[in-house]
């Protein structure tokens, strides 16, 4: 039975207080103890406003309240604990979020009555080495992306999986991502859309210089290495699309997978290919209306 639950939010979304309210009022008018992080409940009439370290210790699962990329900082700060994480959608495209706010009623329901499963997605842990020294480290659900801070240009990256060469991509970029990310920029950028369940990482040029360069998926259990080679100035890694930092010329960048997944919480059957027909529009064309396209009919 859940007891404690902590709730995390995108300040910035349009009336996000008006709309947390009412769940943070069901919850406790059954007897659920709601935690808020201290610097973002400010606005909350709530006595239970914590740190992020009370947080990750009270809380036997997190709500995060907005859309996707909220639920990348919430998987970013939760996962090394193992809480599990429920997102509560507020509109948009939202591949991850479990709940439009709209139905957070019998969504939280079935929640607290136990009905739920737990899904695990593959996370990356990603390290950028200076003169043999680490200098960054972070974790993304996402994707991890190399490229120009400013104006696009070649750059050019050494790449190796598990210490043997691949390549040294000329691109304007180059998309290191998990197969939940692979529905985001990477497939913007040509990459192949793969099913989460699957535990691989996609690496996707932005835009190549040769032809014959193709996106790559290679086994969760290798380790990329990508090194940048001069000259490259203004480069930026950017984690889930929220942090970035500066890299510098033969910088190297290693990404693997992380010793932990990111717990998502599903009170339904998740179907994966309804999922991107609705989401992407994969609506297809019936027969009768590519007769009519044709001019057939």
């Amino acid at each position: 039975m859940l007891k404690t639950v902590g709730i995390t939010l995108n300040p910035n979304k349009k009336d996000i207080f008006k709309k947390v309210l009412p769940i943070i009022d069901w919850l406790k008018e059954r007897e659920v103890e709601v935690l808020v992080l201290r610097e973002i409940g400010r606005n909350f009439p709530l006595k239970t406003l914590v740190s992020i370290e009370e947080l990750r210790e009270k809380a036997q699962l997190i709500i995060s309240l907005g859309g996707d990329g909220t639920l990348f900082r919430a998987a970013r700060d939760f996962s090394p604990y193992q809480v599990p994480l429920l997102g509560i959608n507020l509109g948009g495209l939202g591949f991850l979020t479990e709940i439009p706010i709209s139905k957070f009623e019998e969504g939280l329901e079935k929640v607290l009555s136990g009905n739920y499963k737990i899904e695990k997605r593959l996370m990356l842990q990603t390290s950028v080495y200076r003169k043999g020294k680490l200098v960054k480290s972070s974790i993304s659900l996402n994707d991890v992306v190399i490229g120009k801070a400013y104006l696009p240009r070649i750059i050019n990256f050494k790449t190796f999986v598990s210490n043997e060469l691949v390549t040294t991509y000329s691109a304007d970029g180059l998309i290191i991502s998990t197969p939940t990310g692979s529905t985001a920029y990477s497939l913007s950028a040509g990459g192949p859309v793969v099913d989460p369940k699957l535990k691989v990482v996609i690496l996707s040029p932005i835009c190549a210089h040769t032809l014959a360069v193709r996106p790559l998926i290679i086994s969760s259990e290798e380790t990329v290495n990508i090194t940048l080679e001069p000259p490259a100035k203004e480069i930026l890694l950017a984690i889930d699309g929220q942090i970035g930092f500066p890299l510098k010329e033969e910088d190297t960048v290693e990404i693997k997978k992380a010793p932990y997944q990111a717990l998502l919480v599903r009170i339904k059957e998740r179907a994966f290919f309804k999922i991107l027909r609705t989401k992407l529009g994969w609506s297809g064309v019936s027969y009768t209306k590519r007769q009519r396209v044709m001019g057939n009919v």
